[in-house]
């Protein structure tokens, strides 16, 4: 954990850079001359020291900021673009802006989000470090997480959504096992400069080993993950290697639904008749699962719930209600199309 987030003070700073401490609320609320040669001081000792503004100090002053930021792994994603959707009528109504940011594991993103002022901090990522997560829990910024794997190591007051992606993940892959699929794919996301592969504790990933291993399903026997796949192109030379080995692909559980289509197709040009040959399922009933041909069955995430509980837990957070119940718990619904 970064110590210097509640610990480094302006008195701090002053004594390093060899001034005042008026001197550096002026270098750094940029509100009045400051001699070139003691402004570079400050700020070399505000880089060196890691200094971040109280703000809660400034929130309790009465300036917020109205600004929500909301990190997530994948921009493009119409998964969060749809659950931004939910939140957009109630952040115009109480005179908030809220801003989609990709995720990056690092101490300095970490620390613009901090000095930003950001009013609340919203976290739907499988990849975002749970030491960079606590860190933002530690400034007293309130923190909504959107719980896409087990946050077993947080501590202190913070909001928690868990979306039913487990029990969802685990269903997909009973329906394939119901199916009578023997040998069967997990197709993680692309990877991005966020993103490289699912943790072991991401909910869809374990969802899917627990459900198999459960089942007396083998590794390389039964079942094989394919990750870390770049693009499209290193996606279908992975499937084509998997193929090659011998193990014959009947059912696939794809982390998203683009993957899942991109595999249903790299299958279909390889001579698969889908569902004949294999079944498929995807996550987040994106618009494009209904018409794709044969269409995707998929692991649907009831945003229109994610948004109000994000609402209420806001609510309850600026208003101090940290004594109410902070951890809500939602459900998956999968929808069966033609590709089961």
């Amino acid at each position: 954990m970064n110590k210097t987030i509640k610990r480094v003070t302006r008195k701090d700073v002053a004594e390093r850079a060899n001034v005042s401490p008026t001197i550096v609320s002026y270098v750094i609320n940029n509100n009045r001359y400051v001699d070139s040669e003691k402004k570079k001081r400050v700020q070399e000792a505000l880089s060196e020291l890691g200094y971040k503004p109280n703000a809660m100090a400034r929130a309790l002053k009465g300036k917020r900021s109205n600004h929500i930021l909301f990190i997530v792994d994948d921009l493009q994603s119409e998964h969060f673009s749809r659950i931004m959707k939910q939140l957009d009528s109630w952040a115009f109504e109480n005179n908030y802006f809220i801003s989609l940011c990709e995720s990056r594991n690092s101490d300095s993103f970490v620390n613009q989000v901090y000095q930003r002022y950001f009013d609340a901090v919203l976290i739907a990522s499988g990849t975002f470090k749970q030491k960079h997560i606590q860190e933002l829990i530690d400034t007293k910024i309130p923190v909504v997480i959107l719980e896409m794997r087990k946050y077993d190591k947080l501590n202190g007051n913070f909001g928690l959504i868990n979306t039913g992606l487990y029990d969802g993940a685990r269903l997909c892959c009973k329906t394939l096992i119901n199916n009578n699929r023997k040998k069967i794919l997990f197709v993680d996301s692309f990877q991005t400069l966020s993103f490289t592969k699912s943790p072991k504790d991401d909910f869809r990933y374990k969802g899917f080993l627990d459900e198999l291993e459960e089942n007396n399903y083998k590794k390389d026997i039964n079942y094989k993950i394919v990750s870390n796949c770049k693009d499209e192109r290193e996606l279908s030379d992975a499937i084509d290697d998997i193929l090659n080995s011998g193990f014959t692909i009947d059912g696939v559980f794809g982390r998203t639904d683009s993957v899942a289509i991109h595999t249903m197709y790299k299958l279909i040009d390889k001579g698969y008749k889908i569902p004949r040959d294999c079944s498929l399922i995807g996550v987040n009933n994106a618009r494009i699962s209904r018409y794709t041909t044969p269409q995707l069955s998929t692991l649907d995430i009831n945003r229109e719930k994610i948004g109000e509980s994000i609402i209420l837990l806001l609510d309850q957070m600026f208003n101090n209600k940290i004594e109410n119940n902070l951890n809500i718990s939602l459900e998956t619904t999968l929808i069966k199309r033609a590709s089961l």
